[in-house]
C-alpha cells in the first residue's frame, strides 16, 4: 500500500512487537489509512478491546512511520484506560464491609 496523493483507503492487520499485551498472548492491530488532501489519516484499532485512535500526518511520510506514531498513541491510550480501571476499582474488605487501605 502506498501513501501520498495516489493512495487509496486501505486496511492492514499487524501484530505489534511492543506495547501492552496480556500475559503471553499476542494481539492484532488494524491500521486504516485514508488520504485527506495532502495529509494521511491513520486509524489504529486494537482487535481485542476495540479501542481506536487516529492521527493525521503528511502524506509524503513513509507508511511505516505513520503506523508507528498511531501505534504509540494506541499504546498510550490503552495504558491510560488500564490505569483508570485500576484506580476506580472498589477496594472492599471482607464481605464488602470496610475498606482496605
Amino acid at each position: 500500500m502506498t501513501c501520498g496523493p495516489d493512495a487509496r483507503l486501505g486496511v492492514r492487520r499487524k501484530s505489534p512487537s511492543s506495547g501492552p499485551q496480556e500475559s503471553g498472548k499476542s494481539r492484532e492491530v488494524y491500521f486504516e489509512l485514508y488520504p485527506v488532501g495532502d495529509s494521511m489519516k491513520v486509524s489504529a484499532i486494537d482487535s481485542a478491546t476495540g479501542i481506536e485512535v487516529s492521527i493525521v500526518g503528511p502524506a509524503n511520510l513513509p507508511q511505516s512511520e505513520l503506523e508507528r506514531v498511531a501505534l504509540n498513541k494506541l499504546n498510550y491510550v490503552m495504558a491510560q484506560k488500564a490505569d483508570e480501571n485500576q484506580q476506580t476499582a472498589p477496594k472492599s474488605g471482607k464481605n464488602g464491609k470496610g475498606w482496605v487501605v
